[in-house]
């Protein structure tokens, strides 16, 4: 009795590896339908250190609680701290509904692909 005893209080001091746990909507989208269950773990671990939303989501509370603050001190009035969140939330809903903006200005090679194409254009015409 006294081994078994001796020998859990050894294990509780190993850390634990966590096991990650793949939901099933992502295992149903295409990248993940083939491989199998460690690599979709792998996979799916590596896109949530690539993920970008909770450090978009820090960064809206962050602003949010500094429009709050501003409006405690006085520096702006709760109208114009409500239009900044309105602002902020409206270009959330554009940003997760990613829809580029059509640019407005016309694309223009730089100096440096002019060159570049001048240089392919002369090397082409001494190859024939």
């Amino acid at each position: 009795m006294g081994e078994k005893q001796r020998r859990q209080q050894k294990l509780s001091n190993v850390p634990r590896i966590p096991c990650i746990r793949v939901p099933s909507s992502v295992c149903n989208t295409s990248l993940m339908k083939d491989l199998t269950q460690g690599q979709q773990r792998y996979f799916y671990s590596i896109m949530r250190i690539y993920n970008s939303r909770p450090q978009w989501e820090a960064l809206q509370n962050r602003y949010i609680h500094s429009l709050q603050h501003q409006q405690l001190l006085g520096y702006i009035t709760q109208q114009e701290a409500l239009a900044c969140a309105t602002v902020l939330r409206d270009s959330t809903k554009r940003a997760s509904a990613k829809v580029a903006p059509p640019r407005s200005i016309p694309w223009k090679p730089s100096a440096m692909t002019r060159t570049r194409l001048a240089q392919s254009a002369e090397l082409g015409s001494l190859r024939n």
